[in-house]
């Protein structure tokens, strides 16, 4: 059975700065970041449980192309996927967004 995906506002903010960010450094690289941020998602609406709880019930997945991971809580028949950031950048951000939100 495949999740029906969400994304949180937070989420899609995370999307359009990586985007905004791989387009000053090369034209190709927003595509090739959206292909793999969807082949992600449909994996995580695949089997949102191969996944690894971070924290409660946030689950996160790792991109395999780019140094990013999303994070994600899982629901009945939805994945709620509150942030995409970059590995670098402190988790604890997707932690503290409240209904997806910073």
């Amino acid at each position: 059975m495949s999740h029906r995906i969400i994304l949180s506002p937070g989420a899609r903010a995370d999307i359009r700065s990586a985007v905004a960010w791989y387009r000053r450094l090369d034209i190709d690289l927003p595509s090739r970041f959206i292909a793999e941020t969807q082949a992600i998602l449909r994996r995580i609406a695949q089997n949102p449980k191969a996944f690894p709880i971070v924290r409660n019930v946030t689950r996160r997945a790792l991109m395999n192309k780019f140094p990013y991971i999303v994070y994600f809580r899982l629901h009945a028949n939805s994945v709620v996927v509150r942030a995409i950031l970059h590995q670098r950048r402190s988790h604890t951000i997707s932690m503290t967004r409240r209904n997806g939100r910073k």
